[in-house]
Parts: C-alpha cells; structure tokens; sequence
C-alpha cells in the first residue's frame, strides 16, 4: 500500500514537469532519515553511504527541485550552512548558536505570528520568518 506522504511526493512531481529520478529518491531518503536539519553535505555523506558514486552537485541539484515543487524548505541562516526540512506546515525553528544544531520548536502556533504581522502593516504579508537561537542542551552539558 503506498502512504500518503508518497502520493504527495508522487502528485507533486507529476504537477511540477519533474522526473522522480533515482536521485532525488534518494536524497529524500536520506532527509528522512537525518535527524534535524541536514545541510546539502550531510545529506550528500548520507546519500553516499548508499550509493558511493554520487556527486555533490547531483545532491545540490536535486535539494533545488524538491524545495522548488514544495517537497522541503530550505533554511538559511547566516552564520552556518542552508539547512533543508522535510516539514514545510509553518512552524518555528531554533537554532543553536555554538553548534549550529536545529530543532523544531512544538507547541508555538505560527499562524499566531503572521495574523499579528497583517494586523500591523498595511502591507500584505506573503512570507514571514523568524530567527530564534539559543544553546541547545548538548553545548550547556559542555559549559
């Protein structure tokens, strides 16, 4: 029986032009499987631990696709590496600011956010981010 999250993954290619090749399987596996919010090489070591012959740039380019049919999203913060997200329903992030690890924050209502932003702007918001950081459990044990 195939799951919901692959007929998603099927119907948004088929809707996008994009072959779901090989490749782009596999880096969506291996963003399964990572925990957190890998970066484009540690997707790439993931993918290479199964297939030893792929390149960085095949990984690169299939990151591109898969944020531009809405499979992922990518995270950019300016001190470290784009870090890519399977979980593309809004929701906020924090990172930590000794090692770079992000984490999902549960609990906090995005939709929140953004109704406060339209409330206080005449613009008309279309996308909203927020950076949280902090230090995250593993580099306080370290302090």
């Amino acid at each position: 029986m195939v799951s919901m999250l692959e007929r998603d993954v099927r119907e948004k290619f088929r809707r996008s032009g994009y072959t779901l090749t090989s490749q782009r399987r596999a880096v969506l596996d291996a963003l399964r499987d990572c925990k957190g919010h890998p970066s484009a090489e540690e997707v790439y070591l993931a993918v290479k631990k199964r297939n030893p012959r792929v390149a960085l740039g095949t990984v690169y380019q299939a990151l591109s696709v898969l944020e531009e049919i809405g499979l992922i999203e990518a995270k950019r913060w300016s001190e470290t590496p784009m870090r890519y997200d399977l979980n593309t329903e809004p929701h906020h992030d924090i990172r930590c600011a000794k090692c770079g690890a992000v984490a999902e924050i549960p609990g906090v209502e995005f939709e929140d956010f953004a109704a406060r932003l339209q409330e206080n702007t005449p613009y008309e918001v279309t996308n909203a981010s927020l950076i949280i950081e902090g230090i995250c459990p593993a580099c306080r044990l370290e302090s």
